[in-house]
């Protein structure tokens, strides 16, 4: 339920979903017969997947639970999730122009994992190895950077991304053991970083035996924002155009401790990935998908039948993307996927701004967005940065949401910075990167 101010002068209140009442079993969607890896290239890389240029190709066969490296077989690009056979490797553009690699793997019999995992432990879990390893599992914990020096605080976050998902609140309750284990593994690697737990309020009791330094938070979007909680635990703001890790900060969702101390205690990778599905009925379904596993078959596992006008979305009503097909896959860090029927599809629409100045109420990061979407309309964007503080904004989505105009406010301040990412890229390498 969204509540508002009764004058219309607060942010909207937007609660997150909840797992109270009992832990449902998740939907298991089974072993696919075709799993298909994302990986974001640049366009160099994309004009070599295009021209075959790569170690992964039709024919290779990959066994499960195994690295594998695109381009370099020392640069460990994914983990295959299933054993199988290799049926292509193509491209595609993504939203802003960006550059992904498909990988599609034919599925054979589940089989033996790889030892790959378990020899790497044996020779030293703390190695470059076994790190590379346990930073492709569901969640894409960043445990390959834990070791750096600039690294001060550790944020295990069992709140939520977006709206329509309760993953990391489930997980935390429901593989609890696994997830202090995980949890005690990244303070050996991080000795000398602080290390919190961030909850929703109501859940401080099930954190007492994590071994966490806990902090709780009124369960309310966006205060999962990992921005946010970066300022709410350091008291100070990340300074603009910064990253978390510049700022010292890294984030793990519970999921990945959980898959951490689950790959520890067995030897073997977590392949399967915690996904909240959001039907046509507006039902909510949690189901446990492996990684790569299409859309489509996901929805047929629950009994939701797809038709053409659906309207799919990926990682959350206020921070996700469309998708273009029933067949897109899940990805290691998909927390949520949402169904829209063609007759409740929420709209958006060209109108200016009407100046309403909603926008810039409900705004986290005090940003002045009805001046600033005037510099993105007319592709200012580097006044936009200097003035109206376009790398400030945490991304969390509120301003599209309360626009009266259904302007697509978020859109646009997404484009803006990506297009100025890869300017600054290009005049850097001094080419271009379209």
């Amino acid at each position: 339920m969204i509540r508002r101010s009764f004058f219309g002068y607060l942010a909207a209140k937007l609660p997150y979903e909840t797992v109270q009442g009992g832990l449902p079993d998740p939907v298991d969607t089974g072993l696919p017969g075709e799993v298909t890896l994302q990986i974001q290239v640049g366009a160099d890389q994309k004009s070599l997947v295009d021209k075959k240029k790569t170690i992964l190709k039709k024919g290779v066969e990959v066994q499960r639970g195994a690295l594998y490296g695109l381009f370099d077989e020392k640069k460990h690009d994914l983990t295959a999730p299933v054993s199988g056979t290799v049926g292509s490797v193509e491209t595609r553009t993504g939203n802003y122009g960006r550059h992904f690699a498909l990988v599609n793997i034919a599925t054979s019999e589940e089989g033996e994992p790889s030892p790959a995992f378990s020899e790497a432990l044996d020779q030293d879990p703390k190695g470059e190895t076994s790190l590379a390893f346990l930073s492709n599992l569901p969640g894409r914990p960043p445990f390959a950077r834990l070791g750096s020096d600039s690294i001060h605080t550790v944020i295990l976050s069992a709140l939520e991304k977006d709206l329509f998902t309760n993953v990391n609140q489930y997980a935390l309750q429901a593989r609890k053991a696994d997830f202090k284990r995980g949890a005690d593994f990244i303070k050996e690697l991080a000795p000398k970083a602080r290390v919190v737990l961030a909850l929703p309020q109501y859940l401080e009791a099930e954190a007492g035996d994590t071994g966490c330094e806990t902090v709780g938070v009124k369960n309310l979007y966006p205060n999962g924002n990992p921005l946010l909680l970066a300022k709410r635990l350091s008291g100070t703001p990340v300074e603009a155009g910064k990253t978390l890790e510049e700022a010292g900060f890294l984030f793990f969702s519970p999921e990945s401790v959980a898959a951490a101390g689950k790959a520890l205690r067995t030897r073997s990778l977590p392949q399967e990935k915690l996904v909240s599905l959001t039907l046509k009925n507006k039902q909510t379904k949690l189901v446990n998908a492996r990684i790569g596993t299409p859309i489509s078959r996901i929805f047929e596992a629950v009994g939701e039948t797809l038709v053409k006008r659906d309207h799919l979305i990926v990682g959350g009503p206020l921070t996700g993307m469309s998708v273009y097909t029933p067949d897109f896959p899940v990805d290691p860090d998909t927390d949520a996927i949402l169904c829209y029927g063609p007759e409740n599809m929420p709209r958006l629409t060209d109108t200016f701004c009407i100046n309403c100045g909603k926008c810039v109420r409900v705004c986290p990061a005090n940003i002045p967005v009805n001046l600033l979407i005037r510099m993105l309309e007319n592709g200012l964007y580097e006044e936009a940065v200097e003035k109206y503080d376009l790398d400030a904004c945490v991304e969390c989505g509120l301003c599209s949401f309360i626009c009266v105009a259904k302007m697509p406010l978020f859109q646009q301040i997404m484009l803006a910075r990506h297009t100025l990412a890869e300017s600054k890229k290009s005049a850097e390498t001094g080419g271009s990167n379209d």
